[in-house]
């Protein structure tokens, strides 16, 4: 089975540099011209799977790339974004001058501390690898629209590293990577890899 991981595009809380993960805003005009470039670049292809966060951005991505503006994906609630908490909508500098206390102990064990009304990273590589463990030797292409916190936890998890494997990789917007899962075992094919050629 290959999957093709692409991250939603750009918002305008991506472009303030904000902390966001429920937070649900739709893409910004950038975002939607990356989305109109996947479109483009994967016409013709056909997809046996598509699993969407439900979080508007990566439905709208998904929506645009596909043709499928009424968004009949599989929605799957454990690609989800992390939830930040008090810390979402805000940038770095904001929480320095309001949450001053959390965001030192954010960073003294960002994996396990919990921001309050929130997520620990732990708690987002839990969901995304019980949902990655799911995953069956299928054929055919499988399409994965969803965040960069939880593409980098999935493919982390599908090449067997710990926790702390997640800083290997960062999704970038208006790029896809590619996985092939063959017989139980992930093959990292393509990382941020530019649309700018046919797709393999």
């Amino acid at each position: 089975m290959r999957i093709y991981l692409i991250r939603h595009g750009e918002t305008e809380l991506n472009r303030r540099k904000c902390y966001y993960g429920v937070t649900d805003p739709g893409l910004s005009p950038e975002g939607i011209r990356q989305a109109r470039a996947f479109r483009d670049y994967f016409r013709g292809m056909s997809w046996d799977r598509v699993v969407v966060s439900p979080l508007e951005r990566a439905l709208q991505t998904a929506g645009i790339l596909t043709g499928d503006m009424e968004y009949r994906f599989e929605k799957e609630e454990r690609l989800k974004e992390q939830n930040f908490g008090i810390f979402e909508g805000m940038t770095y500098e904001e929480l320095s001058r309001e949450y001053p206390e959390e965001l030192a102990a954010w960073n003294a064990d960002f994996s396990h501390y919990r921001i309050p009304g929130g997520e620990s990273f732990y708690d987002v590589r839990a969901r995304v690898e019980e949902w990655t463990a799911s995953l069956t030797r299928q054929e055919g292409n499988m399409l994965v629209v969803a965040h960069k916190g939880t593409l980098g936890h999935m493919l982390a998890a599908m090449l067997g590293l710990d926790l702390e494997g997640y800083w290997n990789f960062v999704f970038e917007q208006g790029c896809y990577s590619l996985v092939d899962l063959e017989d139980g075992y992930a093959i990292l094919r393509k990382l941020n890899q530019t649309i700018t050629a046919v797709p393999d």
